[in-house]
C-alpha cells in the first residue's frame, strides 16, 4: 500500500515502486491468476499518476512519453479481461486529457526542430532499455503510443462510446508519419538483412570513434517487440517485423537474445527473451518461441525468479543491472504459459499456438479454467492419450463476445494430424483449422 493505494511494485529492492510499462504486464498476469479486484485497484493506481497536463509518469521518469500510451493500452486491456467497460467509460475525461497531451508532444517536436519533429513523431524522449543519455531522436515512445491510441480507438468503436473521435484522428496521423519515418530509418545489418534501430541515424553515438561505444543494433528493441505483440501495430509481413525477427535471431546466444539492454557487451536481459518469445509465437514461429522462452526459464535463479540483466556464462564482464527478483520477469512467465495455450490475436482466438512435441511428450494435460480473454472466460483441457497415438482438446466459452475466428493447428508435434471436431462446425485451411466461433463447447482430436 502506497498512500492508501494498492501498488504492484516492480521489485523488492532497488525498484520498490510503480513503473507503468512493467505494471501493464504485471496487472495482466494478476488478472490471469484470479486477482481481479487487485488488478483493478492497480489500474486505478496507475491512472492516479496522471498530471494536470494529461501525461502519466511513474518510475520511468520524465520524457518517458510512452507511459501515457501504455496507460491507455492498460485501460482497454483490463476492461476486456473484466468484461466490464464501466470504468473505461468513466475515464473518458482523463483519456481525452492524455490524448491532448500526446498531441502537444507532436507540436513540441515540430518546434524543437529535431528529426522526430521533421518526421511528425512525438518529441525527443527517453528510450530506456539501454538507450540512455536523456531525450534523443528515437522510436520507442512513438510506437508504444501508437499501440495505446489504436487500442482506445478500436474499443470506443466496438463499445459505441461517443466523443473519442480525436483518438482515432491522432492515431491515424501519427501512424502515417511513423511508418514513413521507419522506412527512412531502416539499416542494413552485417548479416545481410534490413532492420529498424530504435535510435535514429542522426544520433552521434553511431559514429563514436571507439566501436565498442557505438549502440548495438538490438539495443532497446523491447518496445518494438511490444508494439508487434501485444500492440498489433504491424501486419506479420511488414518489413519492420521481418527485420526485428531476423535481428533477434542473429543476436541469440544461450537461447536468448543478448546485448539488448543496459549491458552492451557479453550480457543479457533475461525477461526480454519472453517479449521476443511472444513475437515468435504471434508470427507462427513456434520452435523459436519455445527455444527462446525455455532459454528465459533456464536463466532463472535457483529460487525460480529472475535478475533483470546479468553476464553471459563465462563472461569476464562481472556486471549486473536491475532488481533481483524482478516481478515483471515472473509476470512474463505467467503470460507466456497462458498464451501458448490461448493467444488473442486481434479478433482471432488462436489455441495451442505454442504446443509441440516437447509438451506432448510429457504426457500430461494442459489445462486452463475460466481464463479471462477479450472474448469472455475460456476453459480448455488438452490431453495426450496414452501411447501418444492421439490427443484430445476439450474447449468451452460459455459467454462473451464471439471472436471473428477460432483457430487450432492442423498438426500437433511431429506425428499428430488433425482428425475431427465434435460439437461445432469446422473448416480446413492452409494455416490451420477454423472452428465455428459461436460454438460454446466442442472437442477436437488429432491422430497419428
Amino acid at each position: 500500500m502506497r498512500d492508501g493505494s494498492l501498488t504492484f511494485q516492480v521489485g523488492a529492492t532497488c525498484y520498490r515502486g510503480l513503473w507503468i510499462v512493467d505494471g501493464h504486464f504485471i496487472l495482466e498476469a494478476a488478472r490471469y491468476l484470479g486477482h481481479a479486484a487487485e488488478a483493478q485497484q492497480g489500474l486505478e493506481t496507475t491512472w492516479a499518476r496522471q498530471r494536470a497536463d494529461g501525461g502519466l509518469f511513474a518510475g520511468g521518469g520524465g520524457e518517458h512519453w510512452k507511459d501515457t500510451g501504455i496507460a491507455l493500452f492498460s485501460l482497454v486491456r483490463q476492461a476486456e479481461l473484466a468484461q466490464d467497460w464501466a470504468y473505461f467509460r468513466r475515464m473518458q475525461p482523463q483519456v481525452l486529457k492524455a490524448v491532448a497531451f500526446l498531441g502537444e508532444l507532436r507540436e513540441r517536436a515540430r518546434q524543437e526542430g529535431s528529426a522526430c519533429g521533421r518526421y511528425g513523431l512525438l518529441a525527443r524522449g527517453f528510450g530506456d532499455g539501454g538507450l540512455g543519455g536523456g531525450a534523443r531522436d528515437e522510436f520507442t515512445n512513438t510506437i508504444w503510443v501508437l499501440a495505446g491510441l489504436g487500442a482506445v480507438a478500436e474499443a470506443a468503436q466496438r463499445q459505441q462510446v461517443s466523443g473519442l473521435a480525436g483518438v482515432r484522428r491522432l492515431h491515424d496521423e501519427l501512424r502515417m508519419a511513423c511508418f514513413a519515418a521507419m522506412r527512412q530509418e531502416m539499416r542494413r545489418h552485417p548479416a545481410g538483412f534490413d532492420y529498424l534501430p530504435m535510435l535514429m541515424k542522426n544520433d552521434a553515438a553511431w559514429d563514436a570513434p571507439d566501436p565498442r561505444e557505438r549502440p548495438q543494433p538490438q539495443v532497446a528493441q523491447w518496445a518494438l517487440s511490444h508494439a508487434i505483440y501485444p500492440g498489433l501495430v504491424f501486419s506479420p509481413d511488414d518489413p519492420v517485423v521481418r527485420g526485428h525477427v531476423a535481428l533477434m535471431q542473429a543476436c541469440t546466444r544461450e537461447d536468448v537474445p543478448i546485448e539488448t539492454g543496459w549491458i552492451p557487451h557479453e550480457g543479457l536481459w533475461t525477461y526480454n527473451a519472453a517479449f521476443v518469445a511472444h513475437v515468435y509465437l504471434w508470427a507462427g514461429l513456434s520452435d523459436w518461441a519455445r527455444r527462446t522462452f525455455t532459454g528465459f526459464l533456464n536463466h532463472a535463479s535457483p529460487l525460480y525468479c529472475w535478475r533483470e540483466e546479468q553476464p553471459l556464462a563465462g563472461s569476464l564482464v562481472a556486471k549486473y543491472v536491475g532488481d533481483m527478483p524482478h516481478n515483471w520477469a515472473s509476470a512474463m512467465c505467467v503470460l507466456y504459459l497462458r498464451h501458448m495455450l490461448a493467444l488473442e490475436d486481434g479478433r482471432t482466438l488462436r489455441l495451442l499456438a505454442g504446443v509441440g512435441e516437447p509438451e506432448l511428450h510429457a504426457g500430461e494435460p494442459c489445462v486452463l479454467r475460466a481464463s479471462p480473454t477479450r472474448f469472455g472466460r475460456i476453459s480448455l483441457n488438452l490431453e495426450p492419450q496414452p501411447g501418444g497415438a492421439r490427443c484430445r482438446l476439450d474447449f468451452e466459452r460459455p459467454a462473451g463476445p464471439a471472436p471473428a475466428s477460432v483457430r487450432i493447428p492442423a498438426r500437433l508435434g511431429a506425428r499428430l494430424r488433425f482428425d475431427e471436431v465434435k460439437g461445432a462446425r469446422f473448416t480446413r485451411r492452409e494455416d490451420g483449422i477454423e472452428v465455428d466461433p459461436e460454438a460454446p463447447a466442442w472437442t477436437a482430436w488429432w491422430m497419428a
